[in-house]
């Protein structure tokens, strides 16, 4: 495992995850007017997407932060896309599995076990947010990982990709998440045009929420129905700060 990331990468990721950012959002502004954005839909057992998570759960004045502009999002929005509410707020740190329609108790304990050993030594996880944004296929507020975070990453991608999934595959099997981004907002379908979002958004660009400095990351799985993503808490595992 890598011991520590350079001195110098935290202010060119920075810098470079602006860039992706804006690039991100000058995609979905037009995406939203034209309705040519990307719905996701509710998984299946398998689906690569919203399985067993290792998030980084939102909570105090930046959770109070980020509620303030949640009522003006779902306003904007035709009311068949997915919201969050506050309690479920995270960032996700990696996506462990694919969707399962039930997650047995020794796969839990086993990535809490990973997670665990992955998180020795490693420096503070932490993730600088500032400004809303969005790309075609929902609203988030954009979060830049500290080396800490980014160092827990890289492990969990090298043992993932030496040991396998335990059951299904997930979209980030082949790939590490380089923002630590907060969704907000997941669209579904039918796919139309939204025509008062970009200004919501557009309005919080700059806004600043804060440093997230967690003590605690989460095993999670999700729901999706009734226009909402809610999150279920499957294990808790400390980390310093």
């Amino acid at each position: 495992m890598p011991d520590r990331v350079s001195p110098t990468a935290e202010t060119h990721r920075t810098a470079d995850l602006a860039a992706k950012f804006h690039t991100l959002w000058g995609d979905a502004e037009s995406a939203f007017t034209e309705g040519t954005y990307n719905a996701d839909s509710v998984p299946r057992h398998g689906d690569p997407r919203w399985g067993l998570s290792l998030v980084v759960p939102i909570d105090g004045a930046i959770r109070d932060s980020i509620a303030e502009d949640l009522g003006p999002i779902a306003a904007a929005l035709s009311p068949h896309h997915f919201t969050y509410l506050p309690e479920h707020l995270h960032s996700t740190v990696r996506s462990l599995e694919g969707y399962q329609d039930q997650v047995p108790q020794d796969q839990v304990d086993y990535y809490a076990d990973l997670v665990e050993a992955a998180l020795k030594d490693c420096p503070p996880i932490e993730i600088e947010l500032s400004g809303l944004g969005g790309s075609k296929g929902g609203l988030f507020v954009c979060g830049v990982p500290s080396d800490g975070l980014v160092l827990l990453r890289t492990r969990l991608h090298q043992i993932g990709v030496a040991g396998g999934p335990r059951a299904f595959v997930s979209n980030d099997y082949t790939t590490m998440r380089d923002i630590a981004h907060i969704s907000v907002a997941v669209f579904q379908a039918p796919v139309v045009p939204e025509q008062s979002i970009a200004g919501v958004v557009s309005a919080r660009r700059e806004k600043p929420y804060g440093t997230v400095r967690p003590v605690t990351l989460d095993l999670v799985r999700y729901n999706l129905s009734g226009g909402q993503i809610t999150m279920s808490r499957l294990a808790g595992i400390g980390c310093a700060r």
